[in-house]
């Protein structure tokens, strides 16, 4: 098979893999049961809109507010609500401001449908912190390639609303649908638990704060030390969906059509070249498929993301080979590339000449789109991680 016809099929996986997670069909099928009305729904991340439009589906009637990365559909009586990503700006804010009054307020039932990207599009900080200290604080741990477990110790211990914050202004058990972007599926780590019990270890993220080059005021010290953090009371926690849910649909199309396939177990983490490295050394004849967020540490001001990084460092290995690497964002929003990722083969830097002056100026994404490389999808309206595709 020639390498064209490769692309074309490793773009149909990514298809495939997509459509396995898709939000509104995810909740209509795993919502227990109807409860009885009204109901009211807490949604908060990438996948929320959907994800309220599958409760609808089920529950007579809905009341509530779903707070989204874009405009988009909702049901009658939701109220929608659109933050900012990756970083928590003014109507991040309002939003979690809004998130809580409606969650201290709520009669009856609350249903949470939480996925990934909530932790910036809705926030709310403790007392003695500023909006702009959290700001700062997510700008600077994205750009230096902080590890999502790190990333979420300092949320959650700077935000109102995280590591259960949710269920202590609900004052009542929250049942919680998660459709997971990160490793494990723990519902603690996505959108940094608004629902979920969490370890709380103030001087460990004051640690990780500092760590991460954060001058850290003795006030905003104060305030994570002090911060009332009450036991979350227990309710049920489903996770419907994760990374390995698309790596598995992607594998089941290939096998479909009669494709050599393997999914690795693992998760792709860690800084990105060394996740590479053990990708291609885990990848065995035929096609092999891998779910993660490896790490980044971004300088410059070039445009480009994990996935567009990740496959160009990929193109450069595979020169000359007949070989096709994909590497997608399953949110459909790689970094500030305006792409989803890239499908690159052993002719990508024939075609576009030396990639080391992109690589060091984390210009993937330029490079990408001279060489045709490019998946630009738009966003998906789900988030499960990224997905690389490895057929060789």
């Amino acid at each position: 098979m020639d390498i064209n016809n490769r692309r074309h099929q490793v773009r149909q996986l990514l298809d495939a893999a997509v459509a396995a997670v898709e939000p509104e069909k995810l909740v209509r099928e795993n919502l227990a049961h109807p409860r009885e009305a009204p109901v009211t729904l807490i949604a908060i991340g990438k996948a929320s809109p959907a994800m309220c439009r599958g409760a609808a589906r089920i529950l007579d009637e809905v009341r509530g507010v779903c707070v989204a990365l874009a405009p988009d559909e909702v049901p009658e009586g939701v109220e929608l609500l659109v933050g900012d990503h990756p970083i928590p700006d003014t109507r991040s804010f309002r939003a979690g401001q809004r998130v809580l009054e409606i969650a201290a307020n709520a009669p009856g039932t609350i249903i949470a449908l939480i996925s990934g990207g909530g932790s910036a599009l809705c926030e709310h900080p403790i007392a003695g912190v500023s909006r702009e200290f959290i700001r700062e604080a997510n700008k600077t741990l994205l750009s230096s390639g902080a590890s999502i477990s790190e990333m979420n110790l300092v949320r959650r211990h700077l935000s109102a609303i995280k590591g259960g914050g949710l269920v202590h202004a609900a004052q009542k058990p929250i049942d919680t649908y998660l459709i997971s972007d990160v490793c494990g599926a723990d519902p603690s780590v996505i959108a940094s638990g608004p629902t979920v019990p969490a370890t709380i270890d103030p001087e460990a993220a004051i640690a990780a704060l500092v760590d991460n080059g954060i001058v850290v005021p003795q006030l905003v010290k104060e305030a994570i030390r002090d911060a009332p953090r009450p036991p979350v009371r227990a309710a049920p926690i489903h996770v419907i969906a994760d990374g390995h849910t698309a790596a598995d649909a992607a594998s089941s199309a290939a096998r479909t059509d009669g494709l050599q396939v393997s999914v690795l177990d693992g998760w792709l983490a860690g800084h990105i070249s060394s996740a590479l490295d053990e990708f291609m050394m885990q990848a065995g004849p035929g096609l092999t498929i891998a779910t993660g967020e490896p790490e980044v540490a971004v300088s410059g001001q070039g445009r480009g993301g994990r996935n567009t990084h990740a496959a160009l460092l990929a193109a450069r290995r595979l020169a000359g080979t007949g070989s096709v690497f994909a590497a997608f964002a399953t949110d459909g929003v790689d970094g500030n590339s305006s792409s989803a990722g890239a499908i690159v083969d052993g002719e990508t830097v024939s075609r576009g000449g030396d990639p080391d002056r992109a690589l060091q100026r984390y210009d993937s994404a330029s490079y990408l789109r001279t060489t045709g490389d490019l998946v630009e999808t738009g966003p998906t309206g789900t988030n499960v991680s990224d997905l690389w595709i490895l057929w060789q």
